[in-house]
């Protein structure tokens, strides 16, 4: 039996006809999938009671184990999610006075080994399918009851939880076509973002697939401190980023691309640190995202102090660079901090 959330609209379709359904029937059940949030298929009232028998045969509706759930102070949701392999990961809801952004994972545990990143520091399980993304969207809307919901809804979607995306890249690019599809009142492009550390050569193929905003985990202004706390630095260094990166933008002129970049105290946060980081990012169309560290234990990076003044020269500059705010700190739910927790954790 096959996960019916692994397959794009264009397979089920190729699958419904192969089985002797008709083609637009496909539609009709991505849109209970989708727009429903449908666990079952005896639900899907537009459907025969003879195909509902055939599809429960054939796949099943996958969600995952909510293992456990954590309240911020400041609203945020932090889910422990338990798959069937009983791996975990982590993924965390955001809502905001204008939008309600769910931050989801692409791997169990990451292979890039960012040394200020706690998901990184616990090491790489595996790649999640496509439905283990998919279903962490499902799965939080269930949560919160926002199936039915006119005024709420799950507005953005960004890949900046666990994993380095472009690592399996087919798994996600699938789960973004899904959650796209305008047929389930899909999420428009320019609500998804994609947070990738600079798979160059698998930026030039997004580019190419299905764009959506893109999000470059930078942190440093030249090789010599990336490298330092990036190892990947090693193999897609700065300058093959930046060529990959005006690749996209030539491609999508309408979508600025964000340079995330962690300020660590006395490593990357000097007034000449922010001078390179203009010339660097001036023939692009780009802002600068300012992220705050958080802290977490076994790593001996402290917060810088300089977050406003490295703001202030970049914005002097012209460059549009504003500080993130600190989401869920209180219950290890920012950046950098997530990460596949033990037994304890667990409900």
């Amino acid at each position: 039996m096959d996960g019916i959330l692994n397959c794009t609209i264009g397979e089920l379709e190729k699958i419904f006809e192969n089985n002797g359904f008709p083609k637009y029937r496909a539609k009709q059940v991505f849109v209970w999938l989708y727009r429903f949030g449908s666990r079952a298929f005896d639900g899907m009232t537009n459907i025969s009671r003879n195909m509902q028998n055939e599809l429960s045969k054939m796949f099943y509706i996958y969600r995952p184990i909510i293992a456990n759930v954590r309240h911020s102070s400041d609203g945020t949701i932090k889910f422990l999610f338990q798959l069937a392999d009983l791996n975990t990961i982590e993924t965390v809801f955001i809502p905001e006075t204008r939008r309600n952004t769910i931050c989801i994972s692409t791997q169990v545990g990451c292979t890039v080994g960012c040394k200020f990143c706690n998901t990184g520091y616990n090491g790489f399980i595996r790649n999640l399918t496509a439905e283990e993304i998919i279903s962490q969207f499902l799965a939080v809307k269930d949560y919160l009851k926002l199936w039915d919901s006119e005024k709420e809804r799950l507005s953005n979607i960004v890949y900046m939880g666990m994993g380095e995306p472009l690592f399996n890249y087919e798994n996600v690019l699938k789960s973004m076509q899904n959650l796209m599809y305008d047929e389930n009142e899909g999420i428009s492009r320019r609500r998804i973002t994609l947070s990738t550390s600079g798979i160059a050569p698998v930026i030039e193929q997004l580019a190419k697939d299905l764009p959506c905003r893109l999000a470059i985990s930078l942190h440093a202004p030249n090789d010599y401190i990336r490298s330092q706390i990036m190892p990947i630095n090693n193999i897609y260094n700065i300058e093959s980023i930046l060529n990959t990166c005006k690749i996209y933008s030539n491609y999508h002129k309408y979508l600025k691309i964000t340079f995330e970049y962690l300020l660590l105290k006395d490593i990357n946060d000097t007034d000449e640190c922010a001078h390179e980081l203009i010339a660097l990012l001036k023939p692009i169309h780009a802002k600068v995202n300012l992220i705050q560290f958080n802290q977490w234990k076994g790593c001996s990076f402290a917060p810088s102090k300089r977050a406003q003044r490295f703001s202030n020269i970049l914005q002097k500059a012209g460059l549009e660079a504003p500080i993130r705010a600190r989401r869920g700190v209180d219950i290890m739910a920012a950046c950098g901090q997530l990460q596949s927790h033990g037994r304890e954790e667990r409900i």
